[in-house]
């Protein structure tokens, strides 16, 4: 008999299948088209939306869900659309069918969300009709990723609290003044309802200059270094090329707004989603690289074959659905609806970019990404050496130490780092832990391996230093003979995630960090020690120890009893 996991599995895709037919049908791409409006358009209000509701969030919720299965459906259900550059109106006879379409196929990717942690063991599913069933899930849903979160997000909001500080200053207002002038002189109503704008180096700059700076605080930015290659192409340009997506989004968007006060004839909603010419938006992507990148060290221009590749990876088309198969998947920023039009999803430049990036980095250069993922390790150990130096004095570092105990290898050090004044040693393990998005499967397996390969090195330490003693510790890590009696500790440094570590019971001499969390115990042990000699490199641990978890375990909020009806598919959710 099948378990209830797998006939709600089939229920699902059989529900989603069921809207295949109507999109092959869709000769115009006009569900597509609208769709991306309406996620758009939903998205522009909430984020000026101060404190949105519950249901607002869901909506979104469910609303980015659908879109993002919808142009994988709608790509794979016919080889082209007739029009490959379209422009229409927002009606209500488009818009409801649109939405009631994207809001279903957005309750079935939640569904999947749903399955996916069923299958981690973290909720049950049971079968309560042909095609009904009940979720349940536990009492308290701990909030593993809590301190990391706020974390992360207190360090985003101190920058762009900063940021926002300059541009509230004399000369930021006279800038904004200087590029609103522009926006209003330079736009234009376009075949009556449309938009279209002419160009200024001065917004180019200015957008770009923004775009910039909130790119750095996406995760997964600095995953690879400016040089690494993908296809042959520097890392750097596709940086550069991502950050001139998003400018030119949220140049579009002031653009449209500022048409909307020139004109109040044209509804904003019918200007923000647009579509592009391809060959033209190719071009742009290498003039801009070209021009913004000149101002860096050692930057190799590129030449119009290499944008195609940028192109072709920063957008999903026909040939590359598969980047939106898993549920939750990040949307991409440009959806080539023919081989000749584009559309711009300008939420999809708004959520996680920097995570559809690396995903198609991965998709379309597997070979490469494997490689360069090797060269991380050494790139980690030169930011924590930088990070250490900032704040302490008379450290030393080894790298790559192999450990073995009777003549068998147990396991290595990435890194080792002793101060001699203390006689203090920290034995580090690096783990990079790929980005996993809102990917409940790819959570939960990474989760398990991590904790799995930190518990066998750290029974293999404690073999090795029980086994050879202070002496064999010493000569394996080369240590002088005016070194004083050692204070070893264990140190896990991840660059994303530590927090699976929290179920594994170690002692004092043990702690985990990620790389903000890090970054952050050292400011604040530089802040209680204002003298760089003062600083002893244990109060790391120590402060590691204290900020593990300083108000305790966290839940999430508890889940309000919902019921979800897709056609003859319904699944309730209910929490014990």
């Amino acid at each position: 008999m099948e378990s209830p996991l797998k006939r709600f599995i089939d229920a699902l895709n059989a529900e989603a299948n069921t809207f295949v037919p109507q999109l092959a049908s869709d000769n115009l791409g006009i569900i597509l088209r609208s769709a991306v409006n309406e996620l758009d358009w939903f998205y522009y209000n909430l984020a000026r939306t101060d404190n949105p509701t519950y249901e607002q969030q869901e909506q979104f919720y469910l609303l980015q869900l659908g879109v993002t299965r919808l142009i994988q459906l709608s790509l794979d259900a016919r080889p082209f659309f007739d029009f490959p550059i379209m422009s229409f109106r927002r009606t209500r006879h488009i818009t409801i069918p649109v939405l009631e379409i994207t809001a279903a196929l957005g309750m079935i990717e939640h569904g999947r969300r749903i399955a996916q942690t069923a299958a981690t063991g973290l909720c049950c599913i049971n079968r309560t009709g042909e095609n009904e069933f009940l979720i349940i899930l536990p009492s308290v849903i701990p909030d593993d990723e809590y301190y990391e979160r706020v974390v992360s997000e207190h360090y985003q909001s101190e920058y762009r609290r900063m940021f926002a500080k300059i541009i509230q200053s004399d000369s930021g207002k006279e800038l904004e003044k200087e590029v609103n002038g522009k926006l209003t002189e330079l736009v234009y109503p376009f075949q009556t309802h449309y938009i279209g704008y002419g160009a200024d180096p001065l917004l180019d700059q200015y957008f770009f200059g923004i775009a910039y700076s909130e790119v750095q605080l996406h995760d997964g930015y600095d995953t690879f270094h400016y040089a690494t290659r993908f296809g042959g192409i520097r890392y750097q340009h596709y940086i550069l090329a991502l950050t001139y997506l998003i400018s030119l989004y949220r140049r579009h968007e002031r653009f449209a707004e500022a048409l909307v006060k020139k004109d109040p004839s044209v509804k904003l909603e019918n200007v923000l989603t647009i579509s592009s010419d391809t060959e033209g938006f190719v071009q742009s992507i290498r003039d801009a690289i070209n021009y913004f990148g000149s101002v860096f060290e050692d930057f190799e221009e590129i030449n119009i074959e290499d944008s195609k590749c940028l192109f072709e990876v920063l957008s999903c088309s026909r040939k590359n659905t598969a980047l939106l198969s898993q549920p939750a998947s990040p949307l991409p920023l440009i959806i080539q609806n023919s081989d000749r039009g584009i559309i711009r999803c300008l939420t999809g430049a708004r959520s996680k970019p920097m995570q559809f990036l690396l995903n198609s980095l991965r998709h379309h250069f597997p070979r490469d990404y494997s490689i360069n993922q090797q060269s991380r390790e050494e790139a980690m150990r030169a930011a924590i050496k930088r990070l250490l130096n900032g704040g302490f004095v008379g450290l030393n570092y080894l790298g790559n130490i192999k450990i073995r105990l009777g003549g068998s290898m147990l396991t290595d050090i990435d890194m080792v780092v002793t101060e001699e004044s203390t006689g203090t040693i920290f034995l580090c393990q690096l783990k990079w832990q790929e980005l996993y998005g809102a990917d409940v499967q790819a959570q939960n397996i990474r989760a398990t391996r991590l904790k799995d390969q930190v518990n066998s090195w750290i029974a293999s330490l404690d073999d090795w230093i029980a086994g050879v003693g202070e002496g064999g510790v010493r000569r394996s890590l080369r240590l002088p003979k005016s070194f004083p009696p050692l204070s070893v500790y264990r140190l896990i440094i991840s660059k994303h995630y530590c927090y699976p570590l929290k179920d594994l019971k170690y002692g004092n001499d043990t702690a985990y960090a990620n790389w903000i969390q890090l970054f952050n115990s050292i400011e604040l042990v530089k802040k209680e020690s204002p003298s760089p000699e003062s600083r002893k490199l244990s109060a790391i641990v120590a402060m590691l120890k204290r900020m593990e978890a300083p108000a305790g375990p966290q839940e999430h909020l508890a889940e309000p009893r919902t019921e979800w009806i897709i056609k003859n598919l319904r699944f309730s959710v209910r929490q014990e």
